[in-house]
């Protein structure tokens, strides 16, 4: 049996799993850590804390699983993409990371938008130009914090703050690259244009690779804080929504992945250059190296869900810590109380402005069409059927852009529920598979692994062997008639809000 480790350090936590190369999994261990809110709409992160994490998750998986570290031939590591850290030339943070959230740069993405143009980025980066990704946040410290830009060695995500601590190596890979707004994502290389007219040097950037290649081995530091074997290999990994689009096998056309965890991130294989002319959804580097995906990016979906359990949901948690259950379980048991379309209760979930189709950093979360006679069950029913109803407006997009989908491949947190699966086929009108590996992510970051390491001659190869489909679903009928029309007026709200400007004149109340 060949053993291979997966570090995924996601938004709240960070997971390391250990699978065989069957992917099936062997241990895990999981540990949060927080974020850091200097005001309302800025949202920051001590990458300390993630190698803290990194350290305590993989000692205890590795005892957990019973094997020796020894056992372990290739490590990888996914991330939470575009949070940005600068590091000095021995890998010490010089201030928090700016975390992917965070929307403090509308000002540096204007300054973008003069310097490079929309069109532009959209051609060399296949991105739209938003505070969700890493240029502008580099730019705010050159702004804002001159003395830690110049002082910077290294701009680095998460992803290369970790595989710099395990191996000594100031990397990243194509699939992370391509989300910092600085990246050719057909040459595979960072974009000369865009750093020049922004001034950013290129040699504060790290050196890129594919996904899948070997690029160091665990330090002999490494091994005594992480409890890994010195001299394991070291293999660039991915994005999370890319590794997760492994994860599921969205590796041939006609595949598309809807992960809903803390946002929804939709991604659809293609194996050639494929833009959208009005840039409502982008084009990015696959972890498969050499592939692209078609991705939508919606920021507040599950987020929206642990805002209502936090907030709102202190009598499902009473009930929860009664029955010795998950909060979110009881959660959902009182949303299956209302019926499809929760009695015309609609919730817009742009809790920290809409990414896609829209890009508007001003959008905030809505709820209409509230009564008397509503209930908890309606509100949370709205919130589950809200994100869907995003996840469909960025669907329709991609088909519009030629891209067809027989099946959908779900992933993340909320297809713990049966209900929420099933709202999500019955508002995509588009059949959904759940892999039986829930922590998709992870295992395509094992997938990569396995290929740094030649278990696997290629990553389709790793993939269509690692990975395995348990549950599927069908639309129902009824269901989808109700949400049909539900969806146009859910589309209308929108529009009718920021076209009276609604946004742009809350915005000044929020930061």
């Amino acid at each position: 049996m060949q053993v291979l480790a997966a570090i995924d350090a996601g938004t709240i936590g960070c997971r390391t799993i250990i699978f065989n190369e069957n992917g099936r999994e062997l241990a895990r261990d999981y540990e949060e850590y927080q974020s850091i809110y200097p005001r309302p709409a800025w949202v920051e992160q001590d990458a300390w804390e993630w190698w803290r994490a990194v350290c305590n998750t993989s000692k205890r998986a590795v005892e957990k699983a019973s094997i020796s570290s020894g056992d372990i031939v290739g490590i990888s590591v996914t991330n939470q993409r575009e949070t940005t850290v600068p590091v000095d030339e021995d890998g010490n943070p010089l201030r928090n990371a700016i975390v992917w959230q965070d929307r403090r740069t509308v000002k540096q993405c204007d300054e973008i938008r003069q310097k490079v143009g929309v069109d532009e980025v959209y051609r060399i980066a296949g991105l739209t130009i938003d505070p969700y990704f890493s240029a502008p946040k580099i730019l705010w410290i050159k702004e804002n914090e001159p003395k830690v830009f110049n002082s910077t060695y290294k701009f680095m995500l998460v992803h290369d703050f970790i595989e710099m601590k395990l191996s000594n190596e100031f990397i990243t890979d194509w699939s992370n690259a391509s989300r910092t707004l600085l990246f050719d994502v057909e040459k595979f290389s960072w974009s000369e244009k865009i750093c020049n007219a922004l001034e950013i040097p290129p040699e504060k950037l790290v050196k890129t690779h594919a996904s899948g290649e070997k690029i160091g081995e665990v330090t002999a530091s490494a091994a005594r804080e992480t409890g890994f074997a010195e001299g394991t290999p070291v293999v660039a990994g991915g994005g999370d929504q890319q590794c997760g689009a492994l994860g599921v096998g969205v590796i041939k056309p006609g595949r598309i992945k809807a992960t809903m965890g803390t946002g929804t991130f939709l991604l659809a294989y293609t194996d050639k250059p494929k833009r959208d002319p009005k840039k409502r959804v982008l084009f990015s580097c696959h972890a498969d190296p050499g592939k692209w995906v078609v991705e939508a990016s919606i920021f507040t979906t599950g987020s929206v869900y642990r805002w209502f359990r936090d907030q709102l949901g202190h009598p499902e948690k009473s009930v929860a810590e009664i029955l010795g259950k998950d909060p979110y379980e009881i959660l959902c048991d009182v949303a299956e109380q209302a019926p499809p379309g929760s009695g015309g209760v609609l919730l817009l979930p742009h809790f920290v402005g809409a990414g896609a189709p829209y890009w508007d950093p001003d959008a905030r979360g809505v709820i209409m069409g509230l009564a008397l006679g509503h209930t908890r069950a309606h509100l949370i029913r709205a919130i589950m059927e809200g994100a869907c109803f995003e996840v469909r407006k960025n669907i329709e997009v991609m088909k519009e852009l030629g891209l067809e989908f027989k099946e959908v491949r779900i992933t993340g947190g909320a297809t713990r529920s049966p209900l929420w699966n099933q709202i999500q086929t019955d508002i995509y009108n588009i059949p959904v598979a759940r892999g039986q590996v829930e922590e998709a992510t992870s295992l395509g970051a094992a997938i990569l692994a396995g290929v740094g390491v030649g278990v696997y001659e290629s990553v389709s190869d790793a993939a269509e062997t690692m990975v395995q489909i348990g549950e599927r679903r069908k639309p129902d009928k009824n269901n989808r008639e109700v949400y049909d029309k539900l969806y146009k007026v859910h589309n209308d709200v929108y529009m009718a809000l920021k076209g009276k400007g609604v946004y742009a004149n809350l915005s000044e109340f929020s930061v």
